[in-house]
C-alpha cells in the first residue's frame, strides 16, 4: 500500500484543451478526457476519472470554446465494491464529435481500436492537460493506493509513467490498445520532463476493462 500520493486533478485554474466543469460558481474541475466508448445500441460515452466528479461536478464542458460535452451519469471513487477511480460522461451535444483518438501534444493523433488487461512489465503510454507523451511501463497489476484524502483504491495499475494535476482521466495506453485512465500519482506538484522510468515515480490508473464491463 502507499501513501501520501495525490490525484491528479486541479481545480480553480484557468486551461485550455482540456475538460471543465464549473460544480459552484467560480469553482472549477479541470480534468483530461479518457477514451470515447459506445454501446451496443450506439450510444456514445467519454470516459475519465471518477474523482473528477466529487463536489457536484458533473456537467462536462470542452475547455478550448467552452463547448458543453454532456453530463456525468455514473462514477465511483473508493465508493464501490471494488473501489474503484472511474466516471462516465455521456454525449449530449451533437455538435461534438467522440473520435476514436487520442490527441499527442504535436498535434498528430493515434488511433485506438480496442482495449485489454496490462502484464507488469508493459511498455506504455500516457496523455493528459498537463503533461504528455510520457513513456513508462507496468509497475504492478493489482495495486493498491492511498490518496493524502484518505481515499483507498483496490486493483489499480501502477506505472513509472509521470502525472500532474488536471491529468486526471487521460488515458493510458499502448500502440492501438486502450489499458487504464489516469487517477494519480506521487509526484503531481513536481515539473514534468523526465521521460525514461524513475525508482521513485509512479501513477495509478484505473483498467479500462473493468469499467466497459459497467
Amino acid at each position: 500500500m502507499n501513501s501520501g500520493v495525490r490525484l491528479s486533478t486541479c481545480s480553480g485554474r484557468s486551461a485550455k484543451a482540456r475538460i471543465t466543469s464549473e460544480y459552484t460558481p467560480g469553482w472549477i474541475t479541470i480534468c483530461s478526457a479518457g477514451f470515447n466508448v459506445q454501446n451496443d445500441s450506439g450510444k456514445k460515452y467519454m470516459i475519465t476519472a471518477g474523482h473528477c466528479m466529487r463536489n457536484g461536478a458533473v456537467n462536462w464542458h470542452r475547455r478550448s470554446g467552452d463547448i458543453p460535452i454532456g453530463r456525468a451519469i455514473d462514477w465511483a471513487y473508493g465508493n464501490n465494491t471494488d473501489q474503484s477511480d472511474y466516471g462516465v460522461v455521456e454525449y449530449s451535444n451533437s455538435n461534438v464529435t467522440p473520435y476514436g483518438t487520442i490527441q499527442y501534444k504535436d498535434g498528430s493523433t493515434g488511433q485506438i481500436s480496442r482495449s485489454a488487461s496490462v502484464f507488469k512489465g508493459e511498455k506504455v503510454k500516457r496523455l493528459g492537460t498537463m503533461s504528455q507523451d510520457l513513456e513508462g511501463m507496468v509497475l504492478a497489476t493489482n495495486a493498491t493506493v492511498t490518496y493524502d484524502d484518505g481515499t483507498t483504491l483496490r486493483h489499480m495499475i501502477e506505472a513509472s509513467n509521470y502525472s500532474m494535476h488536471g491529468d486526471s482521466g487521460g488515458p493510458l495506453f499502448s500502440g492501438e490498445t486502450a489499458l487504464g485512465i489516469d487517477s494519480g500519482g506521487n509526484y503531481s506538484d513536481e515539473p514534468c520532463g523526465i521521460r525514461t522510468p524513475q525508482q521513485d515515480r509512479s501513477s495509478w490508473y484505473q483498467p479500462l476493462y473493468t469499467v466497459l464491463l459497467w
